[in-house]
């Protein structure tokens, strides 16, 4: 976290001298930045961010969550779907996004601060709960999530917090110990009584959204952060024991502290060392064997560039300070994680550093991958990136960047080992086949053994991961049919990994007992009937023990719904294709088809899954959308340089945003940049023969007057030709300056002049001469080189006279509960 100083050194306000100089280091709010979606690291930059080995998935402005800054960060990967989610501090509570698409993060809402407003802000993860601490805001205490909530949220929420400890009003930061279910507040302003010095204040969280206080370290004085865990090192007198890692920066030294007894813990060691500012944070290797330390203020204090320090633990009653790598640039480097051979290094202004260990007896590490979050500057100031979070699963990483917002990226470390070579599948008895091959001979590899029904030109699922060892016996093999095997190696972290053996196919004998081969539903489309129906369509699927093929259908009314035989709604069916005229109208609903091979009842276990949504016959009504989530979509597009070509998507444009909105959660927005050609493009839609449609929308803006702005313009051929389209009563101004961008020449009316984000506008197009026809319609908006302002806002679209979907009935025996 950024720098404070021990409680005692607080003035009256609670603020020490060094944590009042961070405050007003921040810089007045800039305008806000545009949202970037999946860019890769090519020829050193990924969408102007400096970079290597490093892609962008995407970025997220502060704007999107209505927040001014951001600060620490953790991830929750939910254990029942696996889907990632970042938990993202910022000054007014914790912001959550699901990262089921990581180029787009769906924002789910946000945790409101207990108190006010602060820059500094700690999150942690247990047991499916967040925890979350805040310093410098009054009676903050501790607050608990339960994350489980974020399942299925589709509009963004301020969601509540399931309970609340305010026996401590400031922490600081927060440790938390999965192994044991403790955490661990540091820098608290009630440890340990009576002196309140900031150590360490441990909970109980066994039972998660009950956390019980067990008691306090009561030397050491104030420490700024710690990691806590189950010893497993070197050191065979402290093996079993739980160990804290704490840095105490305003003492300058590094301890290291038995917390086994929660109510007495006992500090093995605490180290000083020649050069100390202030020890931030420290972590240890895999193996325990070294922790990693980085100082917040040695490099200002000294005049050095930043330095990752290197601790021999291999008697933590007596650590060594081995040594320090020295990076290239003078910036303040904070937090770090190890991930086997890696250590992950937020570095304020030069981002996120990755550095492979080497010889850390020799205090040896080479970097090996960054992503430059603040590309200004290289300073040593407390600007750019403050955390970063490495998903198990994926392995993308979150970053914050303190006043802009927060990152997604994907780092490309790999030197892969060679792919396993000589590899052999014999059978090996009845539904048996045995596996061996030969691997690179690197220590500690691990393989992963693939296999494919059919042969090697199947498609390849994951049979057994995790070995040890270079042989291996499928015992799940069906007698009479060929399969495909192939092997990858991993480094025994799991993190690099070669490319696939040759592969080699077998056959073994005994029962045929293989499910078909079958690629799930294909097509779920809409009757637009009176009755509710929704028809279903896939391709054959190919059985392996003779056949013939009988297809399952199963429906859910919610994504991931588990096919089983309460929503069975349909089986033995002999075609390939289905009607539902069950369904009910008014909500999605998702199926999964599956295959049975009629010989021996084996069912495939393809999770394809489609949604559809039933509706009527196409009526006369009112086409409405305010961006919210489930109405109908709209294209976004960008063009690159300011041209006259604007219909060509490149993952930017207009987004949704959370920040202004006349109703609902979400509204359009333009996005703010300079140089932009961006078009929000409504579906075709189809205006009734014989009446007079009208547009209305919404608009607020903030935009360069006369130099920079926005039109609306139709299509009635595809988007081919365009035609400007001008609001009853004319456009609120028009371009002075700039001559043609984007189609828009001067002279023309727009949308453009500052400072009208404070009231919404309503604008209304006659479209009576379209009647009949079926037309889009688009918002475009351009910005020159210069200045550019907070960007247009576009809600509550509405056309009336539009062919819109009608409503659709069911059958009462249905509705009543009854299957078909």
């Amino acid at each position: 976290m950024l720098l404070s100083a021990p409680l005692a050194a607080a003035d009256s306000g609670g603020l020490s001298p060094l944590m009042q100089a961070q405050l007003a280091a921040r810089p007045a709010q800039p305008p806000p930045l545009a949202p970037l979606h999946g860019t890769p690291c090519v020829g050193g930059l990924a969408a102007g961010y400096p970079c290597s080995n490093i892609d962008l998935l995407s970025f997220t402005p502060v704007a999107t969550f209505s927040s001014t800054s951001t600060n620490s960060l953790w991830g929750w990967t939910d254990p029942t779907t696996q889907l990632e989610y970042a938990l993202i501090g910022a000054n007014d509570g914790l912001a959550m996004f699901e990262l089921a698409d990581p180029t787009h993060p769906k924002y789910l809402g946000k945790l409101p601060t207990h108190t006010g407003s602060s820059i500094w802000r700690d999150v942690r993860v247990y047991a499916n709960y967040a925890y979350v601490v805040s310093d410098n805001n009054g009676n903050h205490g501790l607050q608990v999530f339960d994350l489980t909530r974020l399942r299925g949220v589709t509009t963004p929420q301020t969601f509540s917090e399931d309970a609340f400890r305010g026996d401590f009003g400031r922490g600081h930061t927060i440790a938390i110990n999965e192994a044991t279910g403790f955490a661990y507040v540091a820098g608290s302003n009630t440890c340990p009584a009576p002196s309140a010095t900031g150590a360490l204040r441990i909970y109980d969280i066994h039972a998660p959204a009950n956390p019980t206080f067990v008691g306090c370290v009561t030397t050491g004085s104030y420490t700024h952060e710690s990691q806590c865990f189950v010893y497993t090192g070197p050191d065979t007198a402290h093996q079993g024991k739980e160990i804290c890692l704490n840095a105490n920066g305003p003492t300058k030294r590094f301890a290291i502290v038995d917390v086994t007894s929660k109510s007495a813990p006992v500090t093995l060691s605490s180290l000083t060392w020649t050069g100390a500012g202030y020890p931030h944070q420290a972590w240890f290797t895999d193996d325990q064997r070294y922790a990693l330390l980085n100082d917040e203020l040695d490099e200002t204090s000294f005049g050095h560039n930043a330095r990752t320090l290197v601790f021999d633990l291999a008697d933590l009653d007596a650590p060594v300070l081995v040594g320090y790598h020295e990076h290239a640039l003078g910036v303040i480097d904070h937090n770090l994680y190890v991930h086997g051979q890696y250590v992950y290094e937020s570095n304020y202004e030069s981002g996120l550093r990755i550095l492979r260990l080497e010889n850390l007896s020799q205090a040896q590490m080479t970097e090996v991958a960054y992503f430059d979050v603040y590309p200004a500057s290289n300073n040593a100031e407390f600007n750019g990136n403050w955390n970063n979070y490495r998903f198990p699963g994926s392995g993308n990483v979150i970053l914050t960047g303190i006043d802009e917002g927060f990152f997604v990226v994907a780092p490309q470390l790999c030197s892969p080992p060679a792919a396993p070579s000589a590899l052999s599948a014999v059978p090996a008895g009845s539904g048996q086949i045995a596996l061996g091959w030969t691997g690179s001979g690197s220590a500690g590899a691990i393989w992963k053994v693939e296999r494919a029904q059919g042969g090697c030109g199947g498609a390849f699922s994951t049979l057994a991961s995790g070995l040890t060892t270079s042989t291996f016996t499928d015992t799940g093999a069906s007698g009479q049919v060929t399969y495909g095997y192939r092997v990858v190696e991993q480094t025994a972290n799991g993190q690099c990994a070669s490319v696939a053996s040759a592969c080699v196919e077998a056959q073994t004998g005994g029962d045929c007992t293989a499910a078909p081969l079958f690629g799930g539903v294909s097509a779920v489309s809409n009757a637009a009937t009176p009755r509710c129906r929704l028809d279903l369509n896939w391709n054959a699927a190919a059985p392996a023990c003779g056949g013939p093929a009988r297809y399952s259908i199963y429906r859910g009314d919610s994504a991931g719904f588990v096919p089983a035989a309460a929503n069975r709604i349909a089986s033995g069916l002999q075609t390939q294709s289905y009607s539902d005229d069950s369904v009910a109208g008014g909500a999605n609903r998702y199926y999964v088809v599956r295959a049975v091979d009629a010989a021996n009842g084996a069912e495939d276990g393809n999770g394809v899954e489609l949604a559809g949504f039933a509706t009527g016959p196409a009526q006369d009504g009112t086409f409405v959308s305010g961006a919210e989530p489930g109405e109908p979509l709209f294209d976004t597009s960008l063009a690159g340089p300011v041209t006259n070509a604007v219909e060509a998507p490149q993952h930017a444009g207009w987004h949704t945003a959370t920040t202004r909105k006349r109703s609902g959660a979400q509204s359009f927005w333009s996005t703010s940049a300079n140089n932009l050609c961006v078009s929000l493009v409504s579906p075709t839609l189809s205006l009734t023969a014989g009446q007079s449609a009208e547009l209305s929308f919404w608009s607020a803006w903030d935009i360069e007057a006369g130099w920079d702005g926005g039109v609306v313009e139709v299509s009635a051929d595809n988007g081919a030709t365009w035609t400007r389209l001008t609001p009853i009563g004319g456009y609120p101004s028009s371009i002075t300056n700039g001559g043609t961008l984007c189609g828009i020449a001067q002279g023309s009316g727009a949308f453009t002049g500052t400072n009208q984000l404070t009231s919404w506008t309503n604008s209304r197009i006659d479209l009576s001469a379209y009647a009949g026809q079926s037309v889009q319609l688009r918002w475009l908006y351009r910005t020159d080189g210069g200045t550019a302002g907070q960007g247009w806002y576009v809600d509550d679209i509405a056309l009336s006279h539009a062919q819109v979907p009608g409503v659709c009935s069911v059958d009462q025996i249905f509705a009543d509960g009854f299957g078909p």
